[in-house]
């Protein structure tokens, strides 16, 4: 059956639509998938990303300071300086883990010791204005304890006027970041100083915190001096000889593995091996006739494969003059490889 003109012309618009909205479609896809390509951050942006973070919990713990008033306490900026300058020095998200780890307690730590001799001295300042204090006789040791549940007591009772108790439930609040507040005085002479209370378990968990503080200090010598193990990022090197090569210039030398190593530390590398032989700071790379020795270990060599921890793009792009050197002068092979976990053993010997 012959369709008619009409038909036809309402066939081709229907045509037209359909092809109409594939296109537009097809747009929309691909505006769509390209939007979400560029929101995903790349590693440097991702770095940036977690850095602001870090530089957010600096303010946060900057503001908290603030708050309770001792933002402008020595020791407390101090704190926050040396936070903000550690997430400021690190290169890298590991070296923002760790400056995140080591900096972020001890500062708010920091905060809330400042915070409470900040209010010790508010209540020994109220206790020297005490008129009975100026007149007490002799040496005595006072007590005033501010606790949530029972609210002020004072040991010896009636030792302080009733003035200085309102002034001091008045003025000294705990807040939210503390159960209790005990200070210790001796008067003298009618003049009352601070005594200094020993706390056994606070005493117990600094030493504790202390001694982890070092624990991770020292692995992380040892790691770098290359007597325990690193793992990381990095890339793997391997050097082959020039095809049928058989001539001292087609061959590898212990000379070209030593310039290897040298420029992989001037890139960052933090740990290198060399056929399986963790370098150190005493490490020999020589030659014994036909064998290269690392460690006084003979090493595999056709290819010698060097692996090596640390930024794998910036590892890379600093061998690429000796890498093009060995290529095109001595027709050596020189291969990398970028892994994003690589284990180096500890030194051995």
């Amino acid at each position: 059956m012959r369709k008619t003109g009409s038909a036809v012309f309402v066939d081709r618009k229907i045509f037209t639509l359909v092809i109409f909205v594939f296109i537009l479609n097809t747009l929309f896809l691909a505006t769509g998938f390209y939007l979400l390509n560029s929101r995903l951050p790349n590693e440097a942006e991702e770095f940036l990303i977690k850095q602001k973070m870090a530089k957010e919990l600096v303010d946060y713990n900057r503001k908290l300071a603030k708050s309770l008033g001792v933002d402008t306490r020595p020791q407390v900026r101090n704190a926050l300086s040396q936070f903000n300058y550690e997430i400021e020095l690190a290169a890298n998200a590991e070296d923002l883990t760790k400056a995140i780890l080591a900096n972020g307690q001890r500062t708010q730590e920091r905060i809330l010791q400042e915070t409470e001799a900040k209010h010790r001295e508010t209540v020994l300042a109220i206790i020297n204005q005490d008129a009975l204090i100026k007149s007490l006789p002799g040496k005595q040791r006072v007590t005033v304890k501010l606790t949530r549940d029972q609210g002020l007591q004072v040991e010896p009772a009636n030792i302080l006027d009733h003035k200085t108790l309102t002034k001091i439930s008045e003025t000294v609040a705990l807040g939210e970041w503390a159960n209790e507040l005990s200070v210790e005085v001796e008067v003298d002479e009618g003049r009352a100083l601070l005594l200094m209370p020993y706390n056994p378990l606070d005493h117990i968990r600094t030493l504790s915190r202390e001694i982890d503080s070092l624990r991770v200090t020292l692995h992380e010598m040892r790691s770098r001096a290359g007597f325990v193990e690193m793992m990381g990022a990095g890339i793997i090197v391997r050097i082959y000889d020039a095809e049928d090569g058989y001539t001292s210039e087609s061959i590898i030398h212990e000379t070209d593995v030593r310039d290897t190593v040298n420029e992989l530390f001037a890139a960052g590398a933090k740990g290198i091996t060399v056929g399986n032989q963790r370098l150190i700071a005493t490490s020999a790379i020589r030659c014994v006739g036909p064998s290269i020795l690392v460690n006084d270990e003979r090493i595999a060599v056709n290819p010698v494969v060097i692996r090596a921890v640390g930024d794998p793009d910036v590892l890379a792009s600093g061998l690429d003059i000796i890498r093009i050197s060995l290529e095109i002068s001595r027709n050596l092979s020189f291969e990398i490889e970028r892994v994003d976990n690589l284990a180096l053993p500890a030194y051995s010997r």
